[in-house]
């Protein structure tokens, strides 16, 4: 069963990071409030869905609060300034870390984690994804 989970999850965040990736270098695509605040809830997602990749048997809320904690420590490692860590936020590796601190980023990652919770919720009660 852990097996099947994984599959589920690995096959979330393939779909998931061209889609977050696209809200960035295409925005002309997606509406306005997508093209502002979609990369960072499809992060948030992307997390929830690794996290529950690696933990497949965890609870969906203990997962959530891991994923949301991880997101929040992203984003509060952004008001550190020093000079190598800002030339490390330049480069590609970059775009997973951010740039600047912002508390919208922060109602984006609970937004995007409620929504990955909701995913998983109706999936895993698929009967294929079920546990007895």
């Amino acid at each position: 069963m852990k097996a099947k989970k994984r599959w589920l999850y690995f096959v979330l965040i393939m779909l998931n990071i061209p889609l977050g990736l696209a809200t960035r270098w295409a925005p002309q695509y997606f509406p306005t409030l997508v093209r502002i605040y979609g990369g960072d809830v499809f992060s948030a997602t992307c997390i929830f869905f690794g996290i529950r990749f690696l933990y497949p048997l965890k609870s969906v809320a203990k997962v959530s609060v891991i994923s949301f904690l991880v997101c929040i420590a992203i984003e509060v490692q952004q008001l550190y300034q020093a000079e190598w860590a800002v030339k490390l936020r330049n480069t590609p590796l970059g775009i997973l870390l951010g740039h600047g601190f912002l508390w919208s980023d922060c109602v984006c990652y609970a937004v995007g984690t409620a929504i990955a919770a909701g995913v998983a919720l109706l999936l895993e009660r698929l009967p294929y994804f079920r546990i007895s």
